[in-house]
């Protein structure tokens, strides 16, 4: 009888690889140890009929003539009553195996054991070598075995022998959704509950430069697939390896799973009377004493992580500066001659700054080499010290987007680490993950478990369609495309916005005409500029364009554009919450690109620039910076405000078109706090420089900050059937306490409309006079109220009410809205002369008189009006 079987606690590898070891060995039994994982006994349960598994006390040890071993070379982790078989001469035995050689390994007769992410990768090769016959159900518990072992392609040991293995079992019909159903199963009430514990008692520590924690827990009874929740808590933290230590059922468990190559797992836990490969591995222990366990393993640790490289180990020293008081085109031919991309800034001989090329390259194009470059440097350098390890130096590279870190001790510059130095030091052999994820592939630190697709489903449906169709469209064309912006943006903050802007990398007009046709469309083409704009039926608009790079010619000149990449198109925006996109193509759809950590600035609230030129190159940034500070209750970030106060104090501003800037000023009247945006223009100086005729007194600031309250009030107060013009209403405040001269040069400086302009000279005409006579201290008739207000729009009648804040005055605009307003009379100039009074300046006088006795009560119908009117004509003849 020849039999095959695997490791206790049989988790999908070791089922998978039995499986597939029956096809090569058709007249093996299938044998499962005693003890196997909760997943896999309840995937068998479902499908007991499909499979012929036997228990180890079906088998007749003494008919056993061959032995297959899958997914294990360590005696220690086979069924005992098959240990004592290992032993016997005329048994063959052959073994099949991705874990390193353990020192209790099995002597076998036919050994295949190789460095792949699962063993069931070995075993279905040789059956596609071979072309052997698999149905979609084997393919499928195969495939299981790899995406369950390899945590879906993504462990570091995964290899591209799995990825290929799965291709071929793909192509034999896997099903997917059975897939997709272990490898996402709730966790049960009792590892909800050991879950907790083990968050709670997580210890971390520094070996040798490695964060590695630790979680020592004891609970009564066993609890299934604790290697599962290890890994989670891994995943979910960011800890370079973590090890749980579970005394449950009487027994002590270690389990370890690890995301460096540096931290060997399976060697650790030879030490526990186990073993496994770098990236996991699990051991047991007769120790109860959870605290033993823990320091012996931190001591095994401690011995056999190869200790992180430091700064002092890869720092050029020493290092060229530039002193704070040197000119830009100085430290240009610094860098230049020196072939840097960066320098320190000292004063005294000590750090105050940094520039880099991009920063002086953008000074001197625009006219600033004679400035000195402590005004274009970056403050508040980020520095860290000889000790720090190469990880903490990367991940502040790749977090705060920079180039280079100075290396320093106490205010002594001793060196300095770059970008460069970093690449230099992991092109090797020992690459960790975390190198390969931010420099060999720059997006796919962007990428990683960053994915929106569950955000785009949410959307209207007709937008998501557009989104998928976008993509598939772009992978027909082999165009990569993106939407991009604002979108992106405010689908992370959970804020609507359906304004689509789609970059693509490639030819965005041939991409814009198939997306045109697909939906028949109207398209506007922008040949010149590599843009276009798709209307759909409803009116709902894509805008299309190219990826592109741009330059300024001259401070605040319109931008000089060049074609580039995603990665160019997304610094050309403005702040880095705006600088992200999502792709689109099948392949990473919904994945987030966030080169310049947008994502970081939205979760801190931040309003930060790319670069710092980014206000001298475009002036009108600093009005957007200002909306989305209070759109989202954000903030701007220290050095990105300093430098807007530096461009708004240069002068700047007064190079930016009018239009350019009344655009802003306009875009800023759409939104929802115009108060808090107004006072914090005035706060950086931008009114006086712009609009210096506009003054926000107390007074002012009081209406202002009143205004949409007001606006609620007289809403539900008037009868008025159409809403007040909103823009026009901010616009009569901000000009409610000029005299005539400044309000008409206010109203030129901002190139305001004819009906605009009107309107605000006439609040400024009737202002006093009307604010004045219907003061409550006047006692005045309905119908001199009726004659101070007739004629007014809305709008000014609206704003006099929150200029006075008298409620006499404020109760008689409301009467003439009202009541008074619309108030006509029945009689005519056909009545007057049907009475015989001659055409004439008599008959304005005469309705007049008939239009106040109405208005002031005493007249209701025709008839009374028809009365009133002879009645004062008698009396005048007479």
């Amino acid at each position: 009888m020849d039999i095959i079987t695997g490791h206790v606690n049989s988790d999908f590898d070791c089922l998978a690889s039995m499986l597939a070891a029956s096809k090569l060995y058709p007249d093996a039994v299938m044998v499962l140890p005693g003890i196997i994982g909760k997943d896999v006994r309840k995937f068998l349960n479902l499908y007991r009929d499909s499979f012929h598994f036997l228990s180890a006390k079906d088998i007749d040890l003494e008919q056993v003539e061959r032995i297959i071993v899958v997914d294990t070379n360590s005696k220690s982790r086979l069924e005992k009553s098959f240990v004592k078989l290992l032993d016997r001469p005329d048994i063959e035995i052959i073994v099949y195996d991705h874990h390193p050689l353990s020192e209790n390994m099995i002597k076998a007769q036919k050994v295949t054991i190789e460095d792949v992410g699962a063993c069931i990768t070995l075993i279905a090769g040789e059956i596609e070598k071979l072309n052997i016959e698999i149905s979609p159900l084997e393919a499928t518990v195969m495939a299981l075995g790899i995406y369950a072992d390899t945590n879906c392609l993504t462990l570091p040991g995964t290899t591209s022998k799995d990825a290929y293995t799965l291709a071929f079992l793909l192509s034999k019909g896997v099903n997917l959704q059975v897939i997709e159903d272990y490898m996402t199963n709730p966790l049960s009430l009792n590892q909800q509950v050991l879950l907790e514990k083990m968050s709670k008692n997580i210890r971390v520590i520094d070996i040798n430069g490695f964060q590695v924690a630790f979680s020592a827990v004891e609970v009564e009874d066993y609890v299934d697939n604790a290697a599962f929740l290890t890994r989670k808590l891994l995943e979910e933290r960011d800890y370079d390896a973590f090890f749980s230590i579970l005394r449950m059922d009487n027994k002590t468990y270690i389990i370890g799973r690890s995301l460096e190559d540096e931290i060997d797992v399976g060697q650790a836990m030879t030490f526990f009377n186990g073993g496994g490969h770098p990236g996991a591995g699990s051991g047991k222990s007769d120790e109860a004493d959870l605290d033993k366990i823990s320091s012996s393993l931190i001591k095994i640790l401690k011995e056999n992580i190869r200790p992180m490289e430091r700064a002092k180990d890869i720092m050029s020293s020493p290092v060229k500066t530039v002193s704070f008081d040197s000119s830009i085109d100085e430290a240009s031919k610094v860098m230049l001659r020196y072939g840097h991309s960066g320098l320190p800034v000292v004063k005294d001989g000590i750090l105050c700054g940094i520039i880099s090329r991009r920063d002086i390259e953008k000074a001197r194009l625009h006219g600033f080499g004679s400035s000195p470059v402590r005004a274009y440097m970056t403050k508040n350098v980020i520095t860290i010290s000889p000790e720090t390890s190469i990880k903490t130096i990367e991940d502040l590279l790749v977090e705060h987007n920079i180039g280079r870190l100075p290396v320093v001790c106490g205010n002594k510059l001793l060196g300095i680490v770059t970008r460069s130095d970093i690449i230099a030091t992991f092109f090797g052999e020992n690459s960790p993950r975390w190198y390969k994820k931010n420099y060999i592939d720059s997006q796919s630190l962007n990428l990683r478990n960053h994915n929106l697709s569950d955000k785009i489903n949410a959307l209207p449906q007709k937008v998501k369609n557009l989104l998928v169709e976008a993509g598939r469209i772009a992978d027909d064309e082999g165009l990569s495309v993106y939407v991009v912006g604002g979108f992106v943006r405010d689908i992370i903050l959970g804020v609507e916005n359906l304004d689509i802007d789609i970059v693509v990398e490639g030819d965005a007009l041939r991409f814009s005409e198939k997306l045109a046709d697909y939906y028949c469309a109207h398209l506007t083409k922008h040949d010149r500029f590599g843009t276009a704009v798709v209307v759909l039926e409803d009116d709902f608009k894509i805008d299309v364009v190219t990826a592109r790079k741009e330059y300024y010619e001259y401070p605040a000149s319109l931008p000089v554009i060049e074609g580039g990449t995603i990665k160019d198109d997304l610094f050309r925006r403005d702040f880095t919450i705006n600088s992200m996109a999502i792709k689109l193509n099948k392949s990473g759809f919904g994945n987030i690109v966030d080169f310049y950590g947008g994502r970081r600035d939205l979760q801190m609230g931040l309003i930060r620039i790319l670069y710092n030129l980014s206000f001298v190159e475009d002036p009108t940034r600093v009005f957007r910076a200002i909306r989305f500070e209070q759109r989202y209750d954000f903030r701007m970030e220290e050095k990105t405000e300093e430098f807007a106060i530096k461009a708004i104090e240069s002068g700047i501003l007064g190079k930016v078109s009018h239009e350019r800037i009344n655009f802003e000023l306009f875009s800023m009247l759409k939104e929802s706090n115009i108060p808090a945006i107004l006072e914090r223009m005035e706060q950086l100086h931008i009114l006086k420089k712009v609009y210096p005729q506009i003054m926000l007194t107390n007074d002012l600031k009081k209406v202002l900050r009143n205004a949409e309250e007001d606006f609620a009030y007289f809403s539900e107060k008037l009868n008025h059937p159409e809403s007040p013009d909103r823009t026009l209403l901010y616009l009569l405040i901000l000009h409610s306490n000029m005299d005539h001269e400044n309000a008409a040069k206010s109203s030129e400086n901002m190139r305001l409309t004819k009906e605009y302009k009107e309107e605000i000279l006439k609040l400024i005409e009737v202002r006093d006079r009307v604010l004045s006579n219907l003061s409550g201290n006047v006692d005045i008739s309905y119908y001199d109220v009726y004659n101070e207000l007739k004629g007014l729009s809305i709008e000014i009648l609206l704003v006099l009410c929150m200029i006075s804040g008298e409620k006499k005055v404020i109760n008689r605009i409301i009467l003439y809205i009202n009541n008074l307003k619309n108030i006509k009379t029945y009689i005519s100039g056909k009545d007057l002369r049907d009475l015989g009074v001659k055409p004439g300046p008599e008959y304005k006088l005469l309705l007049e008189e008939v239009l106040a006795a109405k208005l002031n009560g005493s007249l209701q119908t025709y008839k009374d009006e028809l009365e009133f009117l002879k009645r004062i004509i008698s009396k005048e003849n007479n």
